[in-house]
Formats: structure tokens, C-alpha cells, sequence
């Protein structure tokens, strides 16, 4: 089967709980922004990133990026949502906006770097036109990211603003394929300094 995957990277949140801007962190010299992409673009198409917080901050790194690294030039595309401050959904809508063209959707958030290259591909050979949402799950938990087709992507674009991706997975109508996998990465959110400094002494 042909898939044409593209990838919707939130990354317009506060970063409240860590008490610095998440998406310029770095581990070993690299952005948590720049680790992502560099594992989204070897399985997606395109990365579209919704900034919104320090959105000009984070906007300036992609576009330095996108200097060394010539091959991102017509591949990366920040999106600034305006209502960020309304919501992660508010983000979601924004990014989908101009998605819709595409067969299937990389769901990513910015705070998941620490997810091995492997999981990527192994995620995608998951894909399954029986199913319009696939999501990995560990130790029965669900976990992030997943991927979802264009039914999904017409979902989010008429749901309202301060809806939730949870309600459209949950949604009887839709078909889900849970995949049991092996990458605790899965569960992992750096959402704290005390979460980076336990990756690093794990190291």
C-alpha cells in the first residue's frame, strides 16, 4: 500500500510546568524541535509545526534549521495560531487546516523527543485502510503519537474550538487499532526539569 503521511507538530503551548520554552531545550547540542523533526522526516512527507507561545523565538530556530539543512526548505511549515491561549484543539484546528489534502496525519507533540527512530517506522507499517486511527499502547496505556486519516482530519476541522482529540478517538463512528508496543518512549512527556534531568542521569 502507497501511504502519503504528513506530520502535525504542536508545539504553541506555555511550557508552564517546566519553566522554560520546551521546543528550544536541547539534549546533546540539538532543540527538542530539531530532534523530532529530523525522526518525523524520515517516514513523513512534509512537518507542519503550529507555534503560538514565543512563536517568533521558535519560528527564527526553524528557519535557521531550514539554512543547514537544505532538504527541510519545501518540507517544514510553521503555522502561527493566533488562539493558542484558547487551548491545544484550538492548535490541532489550525494545523488540520492545511492538512487536508493529505491521506494520513503524524500526530506529534513537541515534549515526545525521547522516542527511538525505530518506533517511526514501525508505527507506520501499522497503518491499515480498515482503520481510520492508529494509536500505540504500553503496559495498557494509550499512548502519543498517532496517526489518523483525512475522516479524522474532517473530524477536527468541524468539531468546535474547545473540543478534544480524546472525544474523536472515542467516538463510536470511528475505527480504532490499538497497537501493543514495546517503547515506554510512548509515555514519556518532559513536561518538568526534574523529567529532563532524570533522562540525562539515565543516560
Amino acid at each position: 500500500m502507497n501511504k502519503t503521511i504528513d506530520a502535525l507538530l504542536i508545539s504553541a503551548g506555555y511550557s508552564g510546568r517546566m519553566g522554560d520554552f520546551k521546543p528550544l531545550i536541547k539534549i546533546n547540542d540539538k532543540s527538542f524541535v530539531e530532534i523530532i523533526i529530523e525522526k518525523l522526516l524520515l517516514v513523513c512527507n512534509k512537518v507542519v509545526i503550529v507555534t503560538g507561545f514565543r512563536n517568533v523565538d521558535l519560528e527564527n530556530e526553524i528557519s535557521l534549521l531550514k539554512k543547514k539543512k537544505s532538504a527541510w526548505a519545501e518540507k517544514v511549515i510553521c503555522i502561527y495560531n493566533e488562539n493558542y491561549y484558547d487551548g491545544m484543539f484550538t492548535s490541532i484546528k489550525k494545523g488540520i487546516d492545511v492538512l487536508q489534502n493529505s491521506s494520513w496525519v503524524l500526530f506529534h507533540f513537541v515534549d515526545q523527543p525521547l522516542i527511538p527512530k525505530e518506533f517511526y517506522y514501525e508505527l507506520i507499517n501499522q497503518i491499515d485502510e480498515n482503520y481510520e486511527w492508529v494509536q500505540p499502547v504500553y503496559n495498557f496505556t494509550y499512548g502519543h503519537p498517532v496517526v489518523f486519516n483525512n475522516k479524522i482530519i474532517s473530524m477536527v476541522s468541524d468539531a468546535p474550538k474547545n473540543f478534544r482529540m480524546k472525544l474523536i478517538r472515542d467516538n463510536d463512528n470511528v475505527k480504532k487499532k490499538f497497537w501493543l508496543t514495546n517503547y515506554k518512549e510512548i509515555l514519556q512527556d518532559i513536561d518538568t526539569k526534574e523529567d529532563l534531568e532524570n533522562y540525562v542521569e539515565n543516560q
